[in-house]
């Protein structure tokens, strides 16, 4: 069996800080692929968020959608402005369209020190973290959406 290579990751950027954060994240992933030679990455911006709410009537466009649905992972920039709301007053949540849609449960996130790059703890013992957060979803704001 060959390991794979070639990767691709669609970016949902979302509104207020998401953009921000993506940018740099991004940006990591190709200087990553570039200095380790081993994979290839190729990133497909896509809509969706609070703004693009305001701007056509929907959260998350169905093109979106139908696109996460053949990429290897979804990388999602924080969604939502307080200041823009459903007309029942909800928040606008496309994360949580998105979950629905591709039949979601969790958010992975591995965590893993890379010797030589810096600590993210200033405890020694934060040298040879190996780990990986599962946030489940189906509790809370996801388990009330609809029923309210």
């Amino acid at each position: 069996m060959t390991a794979k290579t070639a990767f691709k990751i669609a970016v949902l950027p979302g509104d207020g800080i998401g953009p921000e954060v993506i940018a740099p994240a991004v940006e990591l992933l190709n200087r990553v692929c570039i200095l380790t030679g081993g994979f290839t990455i190729e990133f497909e911006w896509l809509k969706a968020g609070a703004l693009h709410y305001q701007e056509h009537g929907v959260s998350i466009p169905n093109e979106t959608l139908d696109i996460t649905q053949n990429v290897d992972a979804i990388l999602l920039g924080a969604m939502g402005l307080p200041d823009i709301r459903y007309p029942d007053g909800t928040e606008i949540s496309p994360q949580l369209e998105l979950r629905e849609k591709l039949g979601l449960y969790a958010g992975v996130r591995p965590i893993r020190t890379i010797p030589g790059l810096p600590l993210p703890l200033v405890d020694r013992r934060a040298e040879n973290l190996d780990f990986v957060l599962v946030r489940e979803s189906t509790e809370g704001l996801f388990a009330a959406r609809g029923k309210c």
